[in-house]
C-alpha cells in the first residue's frame, strides 16, 4: 500500500491508529541472537511499554555453514535456537508466532534486516516474501566512505524496484547514526580529537539533497529510521546539531520515519526508550512515526 492510500484510508476513518512514539519499535531483534527465550524476550517488549514491534532478525545469519554458525554461536555465547537456511526462516516466524498468541496486547509484526549490498548484488525473494517489512541494513564500514545523501537517494531508487516484487514497506535502517560512527571511527584510528569535528563535516546531507530526497520518498512505503542511538550521539552538542540540520528539513518535507531500539541484547531492551527526548528537536512526531504502522495493520486486516 502506497502512503497516498494510507492517507486515503485515514481520512476514510479505516486507518486511524497513531501511537506515542515509546509505544512503537519496528526494529527489534529476535532470532539467532537472542540471549534469552522468545517468551521472555517478547515480554521484555511488552514490559518496556511497546504496543507495536517488528520482530526481525539478520537474513544472511541463515546462510551460514553449519560449521560457520556453530563457530559464531559460540564465539557469542547464543543459545542454539533455528536451523540455517530456509528451515531456519520457518522455526523462527512460526516461533514469533506461537509466543505472540499470547500477548493479545501487543500487535507483532514479522520482518528481516537485509545488508543494504544485496539491493547491488541479488535478493532473496522468497524469504522476503514470508515478511511484513522489511529494513535495508545502511553501514558503517565495509572500507566505504560513510553513508551520505547520495547514499539513500540510491537505496531509495533501488528500494523502490525491490518493491515491485516485494510491496511490502521497507525502512532505511539507522542511516544517519551510522555515518557518525563511520567518521568518527575514522578519527581515532587517525590519533585524531573528536572535539575536532566539525558539524559540516558530520553533516549528511549536501545542499539540495533533502528535497531531492523528500521528493523520491513522496507516496512511497519506504521509511526512514530514527533509532535510539541517536540518543548516545544527541549527548554531543556537534552530533547534535548536525543530526538536527539533516532530519528536521525532512520531517518539514512529510518524509515519514521509524522509531526503535534496535534492540540485539536483553541490555538494550531493558534500557529506557524515550525517542521523544531528540525526536522532538529532530521535527519528527507520533503522526509521522506512526504512518508505516497504519500500513502493516491496514495489510494485516486485508489477509483476514
Amino acid at each position: 500500500m502506497t502512503r497516498a492510500l494510507a492517507v486515503a484510508l485515514l481520512a476514510c476513518g479505516v486507518a486511524h491508529a497513531q501511537y506515542a512514539m515509546r509505544e512503537i519499535d519496528l526494529h527489534f531483534h529476535s532470532g539467532l541472537e537472542r540471549e534469552v527465550p522468545m517468551e521472555e524476550w517478547i515480554g521484555m517488549a511488552a514490559a518496556g511499554g511497546r504496543k507495536v514491534v517488528l520482530m526481525l532478525d539478520h537474513l544472511e545469519l541463515y546462510r551460514k555453514s553449519a560449521d560457520e554458525y556453530e563457530q559464531w554461536r559460540a564465539k557469542g555465547k547464543f543459545q542454539s535456537r533455528y536451523s540455517m537456511g530456509a528451515a531456519g526462516h520457518r522455526e523462527f516466524f512460526a516461533d514469533v508466532d506461537r509466543v505472540a498468541a499470547a500477548h493479545q496486547n501487543l500487535q507483532i509484526f514479522k520482518g528481516w534486516e537485509i545488508y543494504e549490498g544485496e539491493l547491488d548484488t541479488g535478493m532473496d525473494l522468497e524469504a522476503m516474501k514470508l515478511v511484513d517489512a522489511i529494513g535495508w541494513h545502511i553501514s558503517p564500514n565495509n572500507g566505504r566512505e560513510p553513508p551520505d545523501g547520495k547514499t539513500l537517494l540510491r537505496r531509495v531508487a533501488q528500494v523502490k524496484e525491490a518493491q515491485k516484487k516485494v510491496p511490502v514497506p521497507m525502512i532505511l535502517f539507522h542511516p544517519f547514526t551510522m555515518r557518525l560512527e563511520n567518521i568518527q571511527r575514522t578519527a581515532k584510528a587517525k590519533g585524531r580529537d573528536l572535539k575536532s569535528i566539525t558539524v559540516a563535516e558530520y553533516r549528511f546531507f549536501k545542499p539540495g539533497e533533502q528535497q531531492e530526497l523528500a521528493a523520491a520518498l513522496k507516496g512511497t512505503s519506504i521509511y526512514i529510521e530514527i533509532s535510539n542511538s541517536t540518543a548516545k550521539y544527541f549527548e554531543d552538542p556537534v552530533c547534535r546539531q548536525a543530526l538536527i540540520e539533516d532530519i528536521r528539513p525532512l520531517a518539514d518535507m512529510d518524509v515519514q520515519f521509524t522509531v526503535s531500539t534496535d534492540a540485539h541484547h536483553v541490555s538494550d531492551a531493558t534500557r529506557p526508550f524515550q525517542p521523544e527526548t531528540y525526536c522532538k528537536e529532530l521535527g519528527c512526531t507520533d503522526a509521522n512515526t506512526s504512518g508505516m504502522v497504519r500500513e502493516l495493520r491496514a495489510a494485516k486486516r486485508r489477509r483476514r
